[in-house]
């Protein structure tokens, strides 16, 4: 070995020629106290998320990406994944052109992406949820839950909104929902144009469904809800950190509130539920 007792060069030679610390050369007996300290910052990230992979908690504890998955795989920490399940809504009698398949990338960033899904409470009583998601900003713009499938959940979506872009499209599923009458009526009057997918066709709305996929994984999936009061709070906390802190690949690593403040486009408020 080139810094053994009577080789070529010692180790303040070494060091001095590589332009380097000595201490450079002690890291490794440090390493498991940094990599504990690691796994603490870790498992705290995922009390908020632990649909969280390394990457996103790279960017969070802003360390390296590869030292994060190096340190989840010495420790067996893994983020949870589970494949998601399409439910057919039922069919609207009155359908819209698919009017995103015809956009280009630019225009494409005025479009609301909409869908609707389903959860369970501990004592198997079924939930129906209904959001907005904006294309280019990745904001949950509105969120509603209630026992009900009806146009109103979706209606109650869209009132909500504080999101202003008169010509902007308004993306969904061919569910009945959103083909009544009411759910027409009112996005007109806030200046949507209506976009559906083609029917049986969801990755038509690709973005709205892996956002279904995530929130159920990180919420829904994640605990057992005794009442809806318990799951509403929790629904609320997980998509209020989606929206100001979750990082997103699609937007260099910002959350999605972040990357609206820094290119001065619409902000989503705190949601309620």
């Amino acid at each position: 070995m080139l810094c053994a007792s009577g080789g070529p060069i010692n180790k303040s030679q070494l060091v001095r020629a590589l332009g380097i610390a000595r201490s450079s050369l002690y890291l490794h007996p440090k390493r498991p106290h940094l990599d504990k300290a690691l796994v603490v910052s870790i498992e705290q990230w995922h009390e908020h998320d632990d649909t969280l992979g390394h990457r996103k908690l790279a960017v969070l504890i802003k360390t390296g990406k590869n030292r994060v998955k190096r340190v989840m795989q010495k420790y067996g920490i893994a983020a949870r994944r589970k494949k998601k399940k399409y439910i057919y809504p039922g069919k609207a009698t009155h359908t819209a052109p698919n009017l995103v398949r015809e956009m280009t990338e630019e225009s494409l960033q005025k479009v609301v992406f909409s869908d609707m899904f389903e959860v369970h409470l501990a004592d198997q009583s079924r939930v129906r949820g209904c959001f907005a998601l904006e294309k280019q900003t990745r904001q949950i713009l509105g969120l509603a839950f209630d026992y009900h499938m009806r146009a109103d959940l979706v209606t109650s979506v869209i009132e909500t909104m504080t999101f202003h872009a008169p010509g902007a499209i308004w993306h969904s599923d061919q569910g009945k929902q959103y083909g009544a009458q009411s759910t027409r009526e009112l996005l007109l009057q806030k200046g949507f144009l209506q976009s559906m997918s083609r029917a049986g066709t969801p990755t038509d709305n690709g973005l709205a469904e892996r956002f279904v996929g995530t929130f159920k994984l990180a919420v829904a999936e994640r605990r057992s809800y005794r009442t809806l009061g318990h799951f509403l709070r929790a629904a609320e906390s997980w998509v209020n950190f989606y929206n100001r802190i979750r990082p997103h690949e699609g937007l260099g690593n910002c959350s999605p509130l972040h990357y609206a403040q820094t290119h001065q486009l619409h902000m989503a408020p705190f949601i309620s539920l």
